[in-house]
């Protein structure tokens, strides 16, 4: 059960996790706070600067919108002049300017002794037919490549990077990348890739260096040369998305987003995630450690608090690890494991408690105190193997009752009657055997057969003399009961009766017998035999224990009541099927009303 707990949980887990929206929405938000909070920092990236058109650039421009294209000419050549390795222009051509301008910017590109990359935009993109003829005619012989951002569909973050788009056109990072003979390993990666955002060498600094376009001409040569520069707007509300960088609510520009992903591409990166096969090996060890700590048998108020703090250890030391340069480890499915685990496990094990509860009940309860029920419940480990009582050696005191002359009621009633007038006298005299701290098992007819001392073992000869007096002094207030029962009885017309008890403590082999379908608590040995024979041999006895009972207990039970209870001897008597003569006993209510010999009483 452990195992299958372990891997149906782990299964649950992993697939939720990514199949389930809110808890895939939650594993992305844990991942993103610790990108923005807990990066380790990093010196800003050697091979790309970001060059950006600001408010304050615009405020002086001749066109706003489009972008003054003699500015951005004059700005390529300034560029190449500082010794760039490669430009890229995150800048959409999708409108006319002066003719003179617009052609002035294509020759410069196309001229550049450097690679200059535009940008376009996917089929999808919202673009007028007239802005897409125009945009194809302004980047014919222009190297390009597409701009389009992956947004979550569940809260539209940026997370991920398409290197080429369905028609197999590169991304606008990939593309510079392959012109400029960066790429890792020389090739660009063809399948998405989650972004591993570069981090910033402090709070306050940018992860690229990051220049004003109109201040590029004034910058020392050194400070871009070699690089690539991405040149992009950084306008409030214009090309602002939101990323990991954005949990402290701040957007990203779409410039520096592109220049992530180019970086990444540049240095061969892949995401700093936990790899799948070493998530799938902790999501099992968490729901194994879950399972065994639910096994464990804590306690409600003890276990509770025991999986809250582990999860939030868990959680701190995903973060510590990340926070020291390790792998992020998306905590949803771990936690998933961890807290399912014991989950499952708890449930299981309250479910098998209350199975076993339920076996246990089926075989005792009915007809037990419950002091008796708790006691059977919490020793239930002493005796209790595969959901039911396993056979032991005991020894317990076995009481064996008879209604004396009962074939007479039978006759006496119709059918009806009889049992409404049965169920009434066993149903006081299993009151009785209860609040004794017996155990009913079965009724024979009229007959009640009921232990004492069973099915948890006694370990004293002092538990075991107690089991033999409560079973005599049961017997004893059977007698007394059954007065007030006859005077109802005969009240209603109905006969009144007698009672024969037997009594007997000794060894005994007990266990459950039978199969799913039925199932019984048996007691097997010599001793409940002797009971049955005391109990019949009441019928020779010439006196009464009580008015209308008669109880005659053997020699063991008498040993253990001697000088508790009042009795007389009965002598050695040969019970039938016993090869020893058994001395019996006649216990006397003393407290009673007057005992009379059996002639006496009407027999």
């Amino acid at each position: 059960m452990g195992l299958a707990a372990v891997v149906g949980v782990s299964a649950a887990a992993l697939g939720l996790t990514r199949l389930v929206p809110p808890l895939r929405s939650a594993d992305e938000s844990f991942r993103d706070l610790a990108i923005a909070y807990f990066t380790p920092p990093a010196p800003q990236h050697p091979g790309i600067a970001l060059v950006t058109l600001g408010e304050d650039l615009f405020a002086t421009l001749a066109c706003r919108s489009p972008v003054d294209r003699g500015f951005l000419a004059d700005l390529v050549g300034t560029l190449e002049a500082a010794g760039v390795r490669a430009i890229g222009l995150d800048i959409l051509f999708d409108q006319p300017t002066l003719p003179a301008l617009d052609e002035r910017l294509r020759q410069r590109i196309q001229r550049a002794t450097v690679p200059v990359v535009a940008i376009t935009a996917l089929g999808d993109t919202a673009l007028t037919e007239e802005q897409r003829r125009y945009l194809g005619r302004f980047l014919d012989g222009i190297p390009h490549g597409h701009a389009n951002l992956a947004k979550d569909r569940l809260d539209g973050t940026v997370r991920w990077h398409v290197p080429r788009g369905p028609d197999g056109l590169p991304s606008f990072p990939a593309r510079m990348a392959q012109l400029a003979g960066g790429a890792a390993g020389g090739e660009v990666p063809a399948e998405p890739f989650r972004i591993d955002w570069h981090a910033r060498p402090s709070p306050d600094a940018p992860p690229f260096p990051t220049y004003p376009a109109d201040m590029v001409g004034m910058l020392p040569r050194g400070w871009l040369a070699g690089r690539i520069a991405v040149v992009g707007t950084v306008l409030v509300g214009v090309d602002q998305h939101r990323t990991p960088l954005s949990v402290a609510g701040l957007s990203t520009p779409g410039v520096e987003i592109q220049a992530h992903a180019l970086a990444q591409i540049l240095d061969g990166r892949t995401s700093r995630d936990l790899s799948d096969g070493w998530v799938v090996a902790l999501v099992l060890a968490l729901s194994a450690a879950g399972v065994a700590l639910a096994a464990a048998g804590w306690p409600v108020w003890l276990l509770v608090p025991a999986s809250l703090l582990g999860l939030l250890a868990l959680w701190a030391a995903a973060l510590a690890l990340f926070a020291q340069g390790g792998p992020l480890v998306a905590m949803m499915a771990p936690s998933a494991a961890w807290l399912g685990g014991i989950a499952a496990m708890t449930a299981h094990l309250s479910l098998k408690e209350r199975t076993d509860r339920r076996s246990l009940m089926q075989l005792f309860a009915n007809h037990v105190s419950q002091p008796v029920a708790d006691e059977i419940w919490r020793e239930r480990a002493t005796f209790l193997a595969g959901g039911r009582p396993r056979p032991q050696e005991l020894t317990a005191t076995v009481f064996f009752s008879d209604i004396e002359g009962f074939t007479t009621v039978c006759e006496a009633l119709e059918p009806e009657p009889l049992i409404l007038w049965l169920e009434g006298y066993l149903d006081a005299m299993v009151r009785v055997v209860a609040a004794h701290d017996g155990i009913v098992l079965r009724f024979i007819g009229d007959a009640i057969l009921a232990v004492f001392g069973a099915p948890v073992a006694r370990t004293t000869q002092a538990e075991i003399d107690a089991d033999a007096e409560r079973a005599v002094r049961c017997a004893i207030q059977m007698g007394r009961e059954l007065q007030e029962l006859n005077k109802r009885w005969q009240a209603e017309g109905l006969p009144a009766i007698g009672i024969r008890v037997g009594i007997h403590t000794g060894p005994l082999v007990a266990g459950s017998l039978g199969g799913l379908r039925h199932m019984e608590y048996s007691l097997l040995g010599d001793t409940a035999n002797t009971a049955a024979r005391l109990e019949a041999l009441g019928k020779t006895v010439g006196m009464r224990s009580s008015p209308h009972c008669r109880i005659v207990i053997g020699e063991p039970t008498w040993t253990a009541v001697q000088g508790t209870v009042a009795g007389l001897p009965v002598g050695e008597m040969a019970l039938k099927g016993k090869r020893k003569a058994v001395r019996a006993w006649l216990v006397l209510d003393q407290e009673g009303e007057e005992v009379r010999p059996a002639a006496e009483a009407g027999e």
